[in-house]
């Protein structure tokens, strides 16, 4: 939600990029629904086990520890997105700014699944009224005939084309998603309320991609900024600044929440750790992932999400192999 990540993956590619954003959605939501799916007719809801069929302890434990890393490292992005913002916005230190952010992360994660399920129940909604809000302002604005695709300059080696960019993109998301929709499609009693509740997501996700791209080729300027949609409120009037600060917040908050709970539910699982050991962790996992965020957010997004992104490939063709096996084991 805040651009960066978006214009990277598709804006940077002009006007074929909001084609991959499409097919982007579209296959979040097909990928979605198979993980899903696979948990509730197996039961199995550890994520090394749901790709990893095989008692493989060498290829579990690498799936294992490429998943952790690249949670942990969406939660490092977004501490370093709202250390960004908060200096973009309140001239804060972006160091005090990521403090603050993992201390609240660290008192939600605690709370466990409802703390993370309330964190985007509330953000996501608001977050597709206000992109398409300041879409609309800024094309009012600066006029709809005056979105330019000409600033499109894609400078990213790890990303070659826009369907190459897309599958990156997908993967990387569904790579990350794996420990979040486990413990949830167990959760999950009907096969309605995941399919609406899915496919709901994958239209809302390109509702707001849409606004965001879009907005952004209206705002030139605001490609170079480190949060590009903060930068095209800001170019609105203050109170937009501020509307929209605040949903950027809780996007970053509630993804960070995700990751810091998947990490979470797996070491639980796994080791079988108590409350007091769980609430340690949850403290370890935020206090590294400060130290991270000094890197800066840009530079993060465009090395660590295309490198998980391709990693994630063979995760998902592994998930859809064992789903398409379950199925006709079904059957028979």
């Amino acid at each position: 939600v805040s651009g960066q990540e978006l214009w990277q993956f598709f804006g940077s590619f002009g006007k074929i990029g909001l084609i991959g954003m499409a097919v982007s959605a579209v296959l979040l939501s097909a990928f979605g629904i198979i993980l899903t799916r696979y948990v509730q007719l197996t039961g199995i809801s550890d994520m090394d086990k749901v790709v990893i069929k095989k008692d493989n302890k060498i290829l579990r434990g690498i799936f294992v520890a490429l998943e952790v890393f690249f949670l942990f490292g969406v939660f490092v992005i977004m501490t370093a997105g709202v250390g960004a913002m908060l200096n973009q916005v309140f001239g804060l230190n972006p160091l005090v700014g990521s403090v603050l952010f993992t201390v609240c992360v660290a008192l939600t994660a605690i709370c466990g699944m409802n703390g993370m399920v309330t964190a985007f129940s509330v953000t996501v909604p608001l977050l597709v009224i206000m992109s398409a809000v300041i879409f609309a302002v800024s094309g009012y604005k600066n006029g709809f005939s005056g979105i330019d695709f000409s600033i499109s300059t894609n400078e990213n080696p790890l990303l070659q084309n826009w369907f190459i960019s897309a599958i990156v993109f997908v993967s990387y998301n569904l790579f990350a998603s794996i420990g979040i929709l486990t413990p949830i499609g167990k959760a999950v009693q009907k096969k309605s309320t995941l399919y609406a509740g899915i496919i709901g997501g994958g239209l809302l996700l390109l509702i707001i991609a849409l606004g965001i791209i879009l907005t952004m080729a209206l705002n030139p300027e605001s490609v170079s900024a480190q949060l590009p949609m903060l930068f095209a409120a800001q170019s609105i009037n203050p109170v937009f600044t501020f509307i929209f600060a605040f949903l950027l917040f809780g996007g970053m908050f509630g993804t960070s929440v995700s990751s810091v709970f998947a990490i979470d539910e797996f070491v639980k699982s796994r080791f079988k750790v108590n409350k007091k050991a769980s609430v340690i962790l949850i403290v370890i996992i935020c206090l590294l992932s400060f130290v991270g965020s000094i890197f800066g957010f840009d530079k993060l997004i465009g090395i660590v999400y295309p490198v998980c992104g391709y990693l994630g490939v063979a995760a998902l063709a592994l998930i859809v192999v064992n789903f398409v096996k379950v199925k006709i084991q079904l059957k028979k």
